[in-house]
């Protein structure tokens, strides 16, 4: 039988085996891919948490695990609010993490007795014994989908739950996984937000249709066989593609996409992508449960890249804006969360850039983006100083900004050595070192000084598109 009782937060351990993400080695690791997975959702629960303190409504859910003094007590529902509640307690340090600044400002000036008042929750503690009880209630709270604030699982999150719980073949998660385990052309930021929020039934899909290109029988002998498969770097591009939301439903079914992507057709095969070999196999092994089923974000985007114009497929996912619509701006900035050491700034200047309107401030958006490049490059010099990279030159005086970016994209590729990361950079450094280049560091300091200096609009939404991953990789 469960036992309730307040509990103190510092007792409770969170969940490392979370289905929101994928394992980790501590709590440290576990928080920061919570906040990684929706970090608004968790930056506005922590605001909660500050302006009123713990409201106990609903008891958190624990499951005591061994006996004897040496039992711990692990969260299995409420992880969020209780990883919220060890940064403001400062059980787990803030350094190195995202936070807002008006977060930070609002921990350090929290009113007496608030941490004394909030140290303690209430909890439902399980025993061992009754692993099936525990993951019982959460299916149900979170199969009903939004309950008292909280946030619905994923489809990646459901999906693991089904796997792990069930003991269902979820080959589109396993596949995934892999990917974000081996794959070379994704940045850690991507790995960490996929790992909890990816349109699965897309990939799936995908998985179905280019199975049989690859060397294998269907979309689960794909998962087993990768990453030991022929075209590996082609597949990567497709799975990297559909989790940037550049490629959905519509273009897999209607069009020959695997080709787009370099992956040939087999002999004798048509040009439609409905008729491909593979097509029609039904992927066997539960992949079209339930569990990955329910609508994710940008499972229904059009297709094309980034920039292409066109209605969104069946899914819930946005429509595909054209390359010099300020939206794409916006779709960009939205998953941008810098961590590190010195990146409070970054996140104070990203937050002033999204509520820029670019149309109407063009010019004061390149000024907050020239300071985010500035702080970032410095920063980044700072964390891997040990390295030989500095900001300083041999005389003391600080080295422009276009020859810190060479130094820090030298290192980000290994001095070219890594050619996935060359050419993830190739055109932001390309453009920021060009002297006449439009959102050139050059240009920038143009726009400061030079007062007949401006810009157009179509021209900063193209051009930040190839500059950002510098950007995102510094943070």
């Amino acid at each position: 039988m469960p036992i309730t009782a307040f509990t103190p937060v510092k007792q409770l351990k969170l969940d490392l085996s979370n289905y929101r993400t994928l394992e980790q080695p501590d709590e440290r690791h576990a928080v920061e891919a919570i906040i990684a997975t929706n970090p608004d959702w968790f930056w506005a629960l922590t605001q909660s948490l500050l302006d009123d303190g713990y409201l106990p409504t609903e008891n958190i859910l624990v499951q005591k695990e061994g006996s004897g003094p040496r039992a711990g007590l692990t969260v299995k529902e409420g992880n969020r609010r209780i990883s919220a509640l060890k940064l403001i307690h400062g059980y787990i340090s803030t350094d190195d993490l995202p936070v807002p600044s008006s977060i930070l400002d609002g921990i350090a000036s929290l009113p007496r007795g608030w941490k004394t008042a909030n140290a303690q929750v209430p909890t439902t503690i399980y025993g061992p014994e009754e692993s099936a009880t525990v993951n019982r209630i959460r299916s149900l709270t979170h199969g009903k989908g939004e309950k008292a604030g909280r946030d619905k699982w994923t489809p990646v999150a459901r999906a693991r739950h089904n796997r792990a719980e069930n003991g269902k073949s979820e080959p589109a998660l396993d596949l995934l996984e892999k990917y974000l385990k081996s794959g070379k052309n994704r940045t850690e930021q991507q790995a960490q937000r996929w790992a909890g929020d990816y349109p699965l039934t897309v990939l799936e899909e995908a998985m179905k249709r280019v199975a049989v290109r690859l060397g294998c029988a269907n979309g689960p002998d794909l998962a087993k066989a990768y990453p030991r498969i022929k075209h590996k770097p082609e597949l990567d591009d497709i799975i990297k593609a559909i989790g940037q939301q550049e490629l959905g439903f519509d273009t897999i079914r209607k069009t020959d996409f695997a080709s787009t992507y370099g992956i040939p057709q087999l002999p004798g095969q048509g040009t439609s992508g409905a008729s491909s070999p593979g097509a029609s196999t039904s992927g066997g092994g539960g992949t079209g449960s339930s569990s990955t089923g329910a609508g994710g974000k940008g499972t229904g985007t059009g297709g094309g890249g980034a920039g292409a114009t066109g209605s969104s497929g069946p899914g819930k996912g946005p429509k595909a804006v054209a390359m010099d619509d300020p939206r794409l701006v916006r779709r960009i900035l939205k998953d941008f969360a810098p961590r590190g050491k010195n990146r409070e700034k970054v996140v104070s200047l990203k937050g002033e850039l999204w509520e820029l309107k670019l149309d109407k401030n063009p010019i004061a958006f390149c000024f907050i983006l020239r300071s985010m490049f500035e702080v970032s490059a410095k920063a980044y010099c700072i964390d891997h100083k040990a390295e030989g990279l500095t900001a300083i030159a041999k005389d003391g005086r600080d080295k422009t900004l276009v020859d810190v970016l060479r130094d820090i994209t030298k290192h980000l590729t290994n001095n070219k050595a890594d050619k996935e990361a060359v050419k993830r950079l190739h055109g932001a450094m390309t453009e920021l070192g060009r002297a006449d280049g439009l959102l050139s560091v050059t240009s920038m300091n143009q726009l400061v000084h030079n007062p007949k200096f401006s810009l157009r609009v179509g021209d900063i939404v193209v051009l930040f598109g190839n500059i950002f991953p510098l950007l995102e990789a510094m943070n």
